[in-house]
């Protein structure tokens, strides 16, 4: 992409889609139990029954889960409050435990250990509903209750979920009581009977909601929950629609159990809703967007989340420091790191961005005009975006290549490149350590948006394989909170496996849909282990004589340039006096490249000059085997 004409709006629309950072990933279909579920069923004996009357003698059953003395000693811990379907209506005491895994998911043994937790799990009688008054004040009186009861609860890490009419209870207690909870989240639901009242929702502004729908519900609308989001965005709120999860058609059957797919595919759910607390936000003054938080992991490594749990690393040895991406969100994540994680807060700083992605450089901003960062490691092919970011900075930046070592303390850092996700993905290895930001992933892998081809990718994975060997590796990607296992070597044989089976047709993946920020992304999926691969049914195999990008300097090309899309289209104004267009090949040993009969070198930009209305130009490129490919862009001056 020529440095002249970038455009970082540009970028950062055609890069939102890519969002790894949060939830990013997605699996084939999967038929959920329709009436038990037997990992539910499985969970259900953990928890005790009992019934709770009110002041005003209404009687309400409910299970509960509590965590071992163990776990209670010298800490808090968070509760959540579980809020049924209507189907789990009733008096049995156990429908609302075992029909989803809404309740349980939060008590399997490697979560418990993870996170030791309270669940509370009401149930109403048949014909009533959470949002009625007198059912959501006896529920509540009895989440006070059960607090009281429990004095290890923490009250500022209270959670409230639900599903179906469970989900649309979820909007309207958090409505009605917008300082109670520290988070939501709201499954196939709605708050249709809140929207146009902008002071409910001005009122949680701050509130972290995840919501969880499936486009093709046929019981409770998707429409219900954009409509909800669209409201909380309205009345100010930034951190819901990046958090928002609608899965695509068919990712489950029957389409209204969305529940499903969150709680078997996207780990990143349970680990989010774990972030959360009220006094993070200072009891909802503060958006959660801007915040951080870290832990240590082994080797002296520090993990840092942004609100999406996009992931940045730290490395401090002596009077150095090395940080590994830099994260999204609205927040100053310099600032949070030298404050919270840094030993020296003068360490000289060295960062590392593995691709040019904004949810791994928007944290980049904050780092402008810092004297202690010392140093920029980006790939040359994923740099203009780096740039764009640093600004006054941007001397800092130093092109790394496949094969070069970095000097760390009494260590080095090896950069390995791995195109694919973006075409200057690199990976670093550090000891048996490997930063793989998105090029191997965190579950999947994102290449519909490249123009390089799973053929070429298999060699990208296979170089990572030759250059690590066989010893033990721990991978560290670019959205840890995706994970619910740690991520090792194996990994990376299973993305091999799973490239090589779309390329021999051994495989076959399955549509994909995902929509993160309302913004729908369409493609396909593969999936071998825990390895995934999305991608477009046209990148399967190299497109002989394709265009790696077509960029212009002036007004927005239609439709999004792909390798195998050939024609296009644009409008500009009437003053647009010169216009370039810059085609950049896949293949650097074509024949020729051409822009209307005239010689264009790789790369260049063709200054062309414009009419008044339709101007045509036709790219061709020739291979040496003489393949000949042509790409039409079609540019409409308007008239003065």
């Amino acid at each position: 992409m020529s440095r002249k004409y970038f455009s970082f709006s540009t970028m950062a629309f055609s890069l939102l889609v890519l969002l790894a950072s949060w939830f990013l990933y997605a699996f084939k279909p999967v038929n959920s139990p329709k009436t038990i579920s037997p990992e539910a069923l499985k969970m259900t004996p953990l928890f005790k029954a009992s019934k709770y009357k009110d002041g005003s003698g209404n009687l309400l059953p409910y299970r509960f889960f509590e965590p071992s003395a163990q776990a209670n000693q010298n800490k808090k811990l968070p509760v959540i409050l579980y809020l049924h379907g209507e189907n789990e209506c009733g008096t049995d005491n156990e429908s609302q435990l075992v029909t989803t895994e809404c309740a349980t998911i939060w008590v399997e043994p490697d979560h418990l250990a993870k996170n030791p937790v309270y669940v509370l799990a009401p149930q109403i009688p048949k014909g009533s509903d959470w949002k009625t008054g007198s059912v959501q004040s006896t529920v509540l009186s009895l989440l006070k209750q059960f607090i009281a009861d429990h004095p290890n609860i923490d009250s500022q890490r209270i959670y409230v979920v639900g599903f179906s009419m469970g989900g649309s209870g979820v909007w309207d207690m958090v409505l009605k009581n917008p300082t109670l909870f520290a988070a939501a989240m709201p499954i196939s639901g709605n708050a249709d009977a809140f929207l146009g009242n902008n002071s409910a929702f001005a009122a949680i502004k701050n509130l972290p909601v995840l919501v969880v729908h499936s486009i093709d519900d046929p019981i409770s609308p998707v429409s219900g929950a954009n409509n909800a989001m669209a409201a909380l965005t309205a009345a100010g709120n930034k951190c819901v629609c990046n958090n928002s999860s609608i899965w695509g058609l068919g990712s489950v059957n029957p389409a209204h159990d969305a529940w499903f797919p969150a709680f078997h595919n996207y780990e990143v759910i349970y680990n989010w809703l774990f972030e959360q607390n009220l006094g993070r936000t200072n009891h909802g003054a503060i958006s959660p967007n801007t915040l951080f938080t870290t832990r240590k992991l082994a080797n002296d490594i520090n993990e840092v989340w942004d609100y999406s749990l996009g992931t940045a690393y730290v490395i401090e040895r002596k009077d150095k420091a090395v940080i590994i991406d830099a994260a999204a969100g609205d927040g100053k994540i310099f600032e949070f790191i030298r404050d919270n994680v840094l030993v020296n807060k003068n360490s000289d700083i060295e960062l590392f961005v593995t691709h040019n992605h904004f949810d791994h450089i928007v944290g980049l901003a904050s780092f402008v005009g810092v004297p202690q960062l010392k140093k920029v490691y980006v790939h040359k092919e994923d740099s203009e975006a780096v740039k764009m970011m640093l600004g006054q900075d941007a001397r800092k930046i130093k092109f790394v290549a496949d094969g070069d070592k970095i000097p760390f303390d009494s260590k080095e850092i090896d950069v390995i490149c791995v195109p694919g996700h973006s075409w200057g993905s690199i990976v670093m290895k550090y000891g048996n350590t490997l930063f793989t930001g998105d090029a191997i992933g965190s579950g999947g892998v994102w290449l519909f948006m490249s123009a390089l081809s799973i053929e070429e990718y298999i060699q990208s994975v296979q170089q990572l394989i030759d250059k690590t060997g066989n010893g033990k590796l721990t991978l560290l990607p670019g959205h840890t909170g995706e994970n619910r296992e740690p991520v090792t070597d194996a990994y990376i044989r299973q993305m091999l496996s799973c490239a090589k089976g779309l390329v021999d047709g051994s495989i076959t993946g399955v549509p994909f849909c995902r929509t993160i920020g309302g913004m729908a992304t369409l493609g396909n999926v593969a999936t071998v282990g825990a390895a995934s691969i999305i991608y477009n049914l046209n990148n399967i195999h190299q497109i002989k004589g394709a265009l790696r990008n077509l960029t212009i300097s002036s007004g927005n090309m239609n439709p999004r340039f792909a390798p195998y899309t050939a024609y296009y289209s644009a409008s500009v104004n009437a003053d647009v006096k010169t216009f370039a267009i810059t085609p950049t090949i896949l293949d650097t040993s074509c024949e020729s490249l051409t822009i209307n009969g005239h010689p264009v070198e790789n790369g260049r930009d063709y200054e062309a000059t414009l009419t008044n209305g339709d101007n045509q130009f036709s790219i061709v490129i020739t291979t040496k085997d003489k393949t000949v490919k042509t790409y039409t862009l079609t540019i409409t001056k308007a008239k003065s």
